[in-house]
């Protein structure tokens, strides 16, 4: 399952935490709509009514017959705003008697209660109006007066939107504010497990200890099971591990007696064996295998050291790569002679200081320069560079062999890989797996590119430069 189809632990709390407030938002949002409309609508029309009850406090005090436009332009100034609303006034009473508008007057808004004001909505020449209708007994008149006032929508609507504008952003800086806050918290909550996680991975960086427990007085309550678990987990992977490379060693070392009288006899019987072609040919290729067992031997040997120790190893100390060249070199060229292979050491007059081991170093070195020599042709030459560029110290060993194909070269550094190859000379595998695990753990880096030639292998070592001066 692709782990990224899986949503994280800060994510679900994300989710877990804003969801209920945009739901309550939106529930809030909905009551306020509701809450605004209600507010505004009685706002507005408590003005309506005080303009209908100005109209009816001149009509009771001059007449309706002396109920003029300007008495009424008064009143209506009480509604008057920016939103250029129409308003309209009517006067009657069951006998036809009428002041004001005539359409409003013709309205069915039905039988108005007598001394109370009502509110009902309407359709006045083409506009939706609310209209304010109450009737009142007037001295001079045999029957109650029916007041009328009507106002179009237009204010209300835009107090409406204003207002619900406002409680929209209101509601998106809530909910961003408690996004922002709650990722905060989550963030913060969560730092323990990040800590264990940092932790858990610096256990990769060379000199650390992989398999220690971790301390659970710091671990969150919900996490002490889970790290309690990978606690124990871990202890039982050292465990398993330090058998292996119990086993491995002590196989090895086990193993080096042996071999080495089984050689020694081999040797004898060759030199009895002398004039007899097919008997030394027989014994040569026994010695061959058994100097390639040991080889292999002592390389398991060298990886089962570097696994086991690799925790207490000293990669402090300062190590001049040329120096160490030339003694690999020294050590090699027996077998470049009996194979005609030129060996050539390229280095500057000044020591490439590096910080690292010197013996795992010189393990590196060792195996880099024997791969190119067992993948090399009789008469060809292998070349050893070493350099000094920038921060880093580097060796390249260049060979001019068939090469590894681009494709080939990350497999190679795989434990007792091997390329088929039916003219090379066989090997254990193990060389460029131990060289790669020995350049990990400096916190160095092994290249595999073309030479520039074209021909051969370019093998390159780097390593970060010492700190310290030579001393002179």
């Amino acid at each position: 399952m692709n782990a990224s189809a899986t949503p994280s632990i800060r994510r679900r709390l994300l989710q877990n935490m804003v969801l209920p407030v945009a739901v309550l938002a939106i529930v809030f949002g909905i009551g306020g709509a509701f809450l605004i409309h209600s507010v505004v609508s009685l706002t507005q029309d408590r003005l309506l009514d005080a303009a209908l009850v100005s109209i009816i406090d001149r009509a009771t005090a001059q007449g309706p017959a002396h109920l003029d436009t300007t008495l009424v332009q008064g009143a209506i100034e009480i509604l008057r705003d920016d939103a250029n609303d129409t308003f309209a006034y009517c006067i009657s009473d069951g006998g036809g008697f009428q002041r004001g508008d005539r359409d409003l007057c013709a309205l069915d808004t039905g039988t108005a209660p007598l001394d109370r004001i009502v509110h009902v909505p309407a359709d006045l020449d083409n506009n939706q109006v609310r209209v304010a209708i109450t009737r009142r007994i007037i001295e001079g008149f045999g029957q109650p007066l029916t007041f009328r006032m009507a106002e179009t929508l237009n204010s209300r609507l835009n107090m409406e939107a204003r207002m619900l504008v406002v409680l929209v952003l209101f509601e998106a800086v809530l909910l961003s504010a408690a996004a922002i806050l709650s990722y905060m918290a989550i963030l913060r909550g969560l730092l323990p497990l990040t800590e264990i996680s940092q932790e858990l991975l610096g256990r990769a960086s060379p000199g650390a200890v992989p398999f220690a427990r971790i301390d659970t007085a710091r671990v969150p309550e919900e996490a002490v099971d889970l790290v309690s678990a990978i606690n124990t987990l871990m202890e039982r992977l050292d465990e398993t591990i330090a058998g292996v490379r119990d086993f491995t060693a002590d196989a090895s070392h086990q193993l080096r007696s042996p071999l080495g009288g089984i050689k020694l006899h081999l040797e004898l019987l060759q030199r009895q064996a002398a004039g007899q072609d097919n008997l030394l040919a027989t014994l040569s290729e026994a010695q061959n295998g058994v100097t390639r067992l040991q080889r292999m031997l002592q390389q398991l040997i060298v990886l089962a050291r570097v696994d086991s120790k690799s925790d207490t190893v000293d990669l402090g100390q300062r190590v001049d790569l040329s120096r160490l060249a030339a003694d690999v070199l020294a050590e090699q060229a027996p077998e470049a002679l009996n194979r005609n292979i030129d060996i050539v050491l390229e280095a500057p007059d000044d020591p490439v200081n590096v910080t690292g081991n010197p013996l795992l170093i010189k393990e590196i070195i060792a195996n880099l320069v024997d791969n190119a020599i067992a993948h090399s042709a009789d008469g060809d030459c292998v070349t050893v560079r070493a350099r000094a560029e920038a921060a880093t110290g580097t060796i390249a060993v260049e060979d001019e062999g068939p090469g590894i194909p681009e494709e080939e070269r990350s497999r190679v550094f795989q434990r007792f890989y091997q390329i088929a190859r039916g003219n090379a000379k066989p090997g254990s595998g193990l060389g460029l797996a131990i060289a790669r695990r020995i350049a990990d753990l400096h916190g160095g880096l092994i290249t595999l590119s073309d030479t520039a030639s074209g021909r051969g292998l370019s093998a390159r070592l780097s390593l970060r430069l010492s700190q310290t001066k030579s001393p002179d």
